[in-house]
């Protein structure tokens, strides 16, 4: 947390050693989904870990991928042709929910590689009362059910890099 707050703190100052720091998951649009979720197992304390089984299916996409919780499993809702980031990791953020949140780093829109912050739920919040919450999802963006990552199409994220003045 204390990398994440110092990039807020002064984020053109700081953003290539952020950019460098251990505080971003990052996330390429061709990692399996299973790699995902290991990537973010390794940012959680064990009793936190996302517990989950691939399993080999009839469907086109092959495999599905199975969240296990409380004793129930659970299949990550894909479309029957293929698995998608996006999906995966909205799985993921409401599996860990409401202890702990992920946050797209914005500075990573427009790639085809996405970074991604997780921590405890508490600790966003103790970040958008210093810096303020419009500061803070302008450059950690909430991962929301509706959330669009890696299926936007060019327009949409030329659109919100415009929105964000970086166009």
């Amino acid at each position: 947390m204390d990398k994440i707050k110092k990039f807020l703190s002064a984020p053109e100052e700081n953003k290539d050693e952020f950019w460098e720091s251990d505080a971003l998951i990052w996330v390429d649009w061709r990692d399996f989904d299973e790699s995902i979720i290991r990537y973010f197992n390794e940012k959680l304390p064990d009793e936190d870990k996302v517990l989950f089984e691939c399993v080999k299916i009839e469907k086109a996409r092959g495999v599905d991928i199975l969240l296990k919780k409380n004793g129930v499993s659970t299949a990550i809702p894909y479309a029957d042709d293929c698995t998608d980031r996006d999906t995966t990791l909205k799985s993921i953020q409401e599996y860990i929910s409401p202890k702990y949140q992920i946050r797209w780093y914005m500075d990573s829109l427009g790639g085809d590689t996405l970074a991604f912050c997780i921590e405890l739920t508490s600790q966003w919040e103790q970040l958008e009362q210093e810096f303020g919450a419009e500061k803070v999802t302008y450059y950690f963006a909430p991962i929301q059910m509706d959330s669009v990552m890696f299926e936007m199409s060019m327009d949409e994220v030329f659109d919100l890099l415009e929105q964000r003045g970086e166009v």
